[in-house]
């Protein structure tokens, strides 16, 4: 096929010139083309299939997209749970998940608190913070365990620290243990589909991320 002079779909001259160019598109964007178009595939060159591509890769995008943002509505509902060894669990374990964040404190922060600390009340300042921290770790480790296969993290461990002094930054890190659980049934319904969910659409993107993976290259 990379010996032809012509293109097969439109007749035009393939060449590679200083000035002008026209090649035969890949296999692989082809069978994008039809995919996405649900059409056959068709063997052309970038003169008469470049508008056609760069509309299929566009959908192939945003299909893209609409798969992750559906896992990540549904991801909240991935178990993270502290115990070493739930109580009726069948479960696989995958490997280790970690989380991370650190945010900024700032003077005025410490002043608050010491405030607040002054009157016997909790500084709400720090307590946002590092309650947005630890839903950034939670999410961190829910996609991690969904990107290798599992739908559970148990074992979890938070730590919390602070460094760099009056201008310093709130730490939080988190680990667990990424399991498969095989019997869903110990969860309440709306979790166990809810994790079946992602699971299905998760496969879907794997699927696409493998065999597309040089074009996904583009996007990186």
């Amino acid at each position: 096929m990379n010996n032809l002079t012509s293109c097969p779909n439109c007749g035009a001259k393939i060449k590679d010139g200083v000035f002008s160019s026209n090649f035969l598109m890949s296999d692989i964007k082809s069978e994008l083309i039809a995919e996405i178009n649900n059409s056959p595939k068709i063997t052309g060159c970038s003169k008469c299939l470049s508008d056609t591509y760069d509309q299929a890769f566009n959908k192939f995008v945003a299909i893209r997209k609409k798969i992750q943002d559906e896992i990540m509505e549904h991801i909240k509902n991935v178990p993270v749970i502290t115990t070493l060894s739930p109580f009726n669990w069948d479960y696989k374990v995958l490997g280790l998940a970690t989380g991370q964040s650190t945010t900024g404190t700032g003077l005025f922060t410490d002043v608050g608190a010491s405030w607040t600390d002054f009157f016997g009340m909790q500084s709400q300042a720090y307590n946002k913070k590092i309650a947005s921290g630890e839903e950034l770790c939670l999410q961190q480790i829910r996609s991690k365990a969904v990107r290798v296969g599992g739908n559970a993290v148990i074992a979890v461990d938070i730590d919390y620290s602070e460094m760099g002094g009056e201008k310093g930054m709130i730490m939080v890190c988190m680990s667990g243990t990424v399991v498969k659980l095989n019997n869903l049934e110990v969860l309440d319904q709306y979790k166990a589909e809810s994790i079946k969910k992602i699971s299905f659409l998760a496969d879907k993107l794997h699927a696409s991320n493998n065999k597309y993976a040089e074009i996904l290259e583009k996007l990186n």
